[in-house]
């Protein structure tokens, strides 16, 4: 019996697979090349990152052909350098995959609350973004941040703001914050 249990997990870690890869989007961009060799285009994004990704590193993104005559214009790129593009295509470069951390690769979880801060910057300046989730996706990879703050009355549209902090503190100026569970 035990024997067939560790049997079972070797088996399950053996053929478990590794999170598939990001994708980083650029307008007006191309990336060089065409994956092994001559044009493959696909008819849909989504189609075209699945044969990008099967082709693991001989593929290093995407890129939507604006000028191509027929329907498959979305094409396997070697290249996974944005480049300007003179005919305005737009691409997505293939990123690592999210990196698994003690909880089995899943985002650390965030307790929000209303009337609070978060002391200090993370990074020692000011990180602004216009959105939670932005904030919370940048939080996740920077070191000293212990969460995010919502800067009220900041001036700037960037009003999410990455903080040292892992502490509540009741702030004079309504703002909202964000603290890794």
């Amino acid at each position: 019996m035990k024997f067939l249990v560790v049997l079972l997990i070797a088996l399950a870690a053996v053929t478990a697979r590794p999170p598939p890869p990001r994708y980083a989007g650029a307008n007006g961009k191309y990336l060089a090349g065409y994956a092994g060799g001559k044009r493959h285009g696909f008819k849909s994004l989504r189609a075209a990152r699945g044969a990008c990704n099967r082709m693991r590193k001989a593929c290093g993104g995407v890129t939507w052909e604006k000028k191509h005559k027929g329907p498959d214009k979305f094409t396997l790129r070697k290249g996974n350098t944005f480049k300007k593009s003179p005919s305005g295509e737009r691409s997505w470069k293939k990123m690592a995959p999210p990196k698994r951390g003690r909880r089995g690769g899943r985002r650390p979880r965030y307790r929000g609350r209303n009337g609070v801060y978060l002391a200090g910057y993370a990074g020692g300046r000011r990180h602004g973004f216009k959105t939670l989730k932005q904030a919370l996706d940048k939080c996740n990879v920077v070191k000293d941040c212990g969460g995010v703050t919502w800067e009220k009355k900041h001036k700037s549209p960037a009003k999410f703001t990455l903080r040292r902090g892992k502490q509540f503190k009741k702030s004079p100026s309504g703002e909202k914050s964000w603290v890794k569970a």
